[in-house]
């Protein structure tokens, strides 16, 4: 088996234009209504084509029409309609969930998949979502705290002897005697992805607590994960971390196509990307050489080399968003050509 996984991110909301000529949201650029027999297609496909794992955002309202899916309920519902596929939420606000609750979901999901979950968990980073469903918006040093504690927490309740329940009295958490019945079928649990750049208190979490670290789709340029990476591999030293004990992932967005016009089109609709407020600091992604920095996109072979230069600075995952979606020759030719670049 290869130690390259290539895995799919679900589109859980459209993002075509709906006013006027830009989309709605970046990752769906072409899909024009949330669709839920097209999105069962999209996961029986990539199943079909050896995607390793189908990927879900935790977000509430994004996209056309704020119309999207929630994430564990979407998971739970795709665990259940597929056999071998795993299943990752991309990333969980920690914020969304007690952490006791979710180690019980977690654990009951890693269970009835037969050991297909992957957990990626992040400190919540999109206001609007909070102030929208009534949740406390605190500063980010803080949501990083509360991160913190809520997956050691977790795993207190996950590494609990069979028959006891687990306890935690923590600065943001309290638990006291709480059971985690049947525990997950993975060991010790399911992998820990957490998502984000901070490099002081993030990526130093990170290397206390994560399997894999997950980038972000303004983050995926070879210069900055390999930065990044450094960072993560200090921080492994100083908390006393073998640094071979953590993967680091790729999510961004895929062109793969040898229609020059389709490339175009597709290019033409994703750049300039639109920014959310708190990524406007970002660097501009506006040309197509902009674009070649962040995506990878082009001919089959082109999608190669873009892959293999992050793959050479230690990307072993890559989470695609496919932006042609809902047409799947995209991800159809990647599975055909660019996935066995690296059997």
């Amino acid at each position: 088996m290869s130690d390259i996984s290539f895995e799919y991110n679900i589109p859980v909301f459209a993002g075509s234009p709906d006013e006027g000529a830009e989309p709605v949201h970046r990752d769906t650029p072409c899909y024009d209504e949330l669709d839920w027999e097209m999105t069962r297609e999209a996961v029986t496909r990539a199943e079909e084509l050896g995607f390793e794992t189908a990927w879900a955002p935790d977000h509430l309202m994004l996209g056309r029409d704020r119309a999207e899916y929630e994430c564990w309920t979407l998971l739970s519902t795709i665990a259940g309609m597929t056999d071998d596929i795993n299943v990752g939420s991309l990333v969980l606000c920690n914020d969304y969930r007690n952490p006791a609750l979710v180690a019980k979901m977690a654990a009951t999901l890693d269970v009835v998949s037969e050991g297909r979950l992957e957990l990626g968990l992040g400190a919540g980073w999109h206001e609007p979502e909070y102030d929208a469903y009534g949740w406390e918006y605190r500063d980010g040093f803080e949501r990083l705290m509360r991160l913190d504690e809520g997956i050691r927490l977790m795993k207190r309740m996950w590494d609990a002897d069979p028959g006891e329940g687990a306890s935690f009295d923590g600065d943001h958490y309290t638990i006291e005697d709480a059971y985690c019945e049947p525990g997950p079928v993975q060991d010790p649990h399911p992998p820990i992805l957490v998502g984000g750049q901070g490099e002081q208190v993030t990526l130093k979490l990170v290397a206390k607590h994560a399997d894999v670290w997950n980038t972000d789709v303004f983050n995926g340029d070879v210069p900055t994960l390999e930065h990044k990476i450094s960072v993560i591999e200090d921080h492994c030293e100083t908390v006393g971390r073998d640094e071979s004990e953590i993967e680091y992932s790729w999510d961004g967005h895929v062109i793969c196509t040898r229609d020059e016009e389709k490339f175009d089109r597709l290019l033409d609709l994703m750049t300039p990307i639109q920014f959310e407020e708190e990524y406007q600091d970002q660097a501009p992604i506006e040309t197509e050489e902009d674009a070649r920095e962040y995506f990878v996109m082009g001919t089959p072979e082109e999608c190669v080399e873009a892959i293999q230069d992050r793959v050479d600075v230690g990307v072993t995952k890559f989470q695609c968003w496919f932006v042609d979606y809902p047409d799947f020759d995209g991800m159809e030719l990647f599975a055909d050509e660019v996935m066995p670049a690296f059997d």
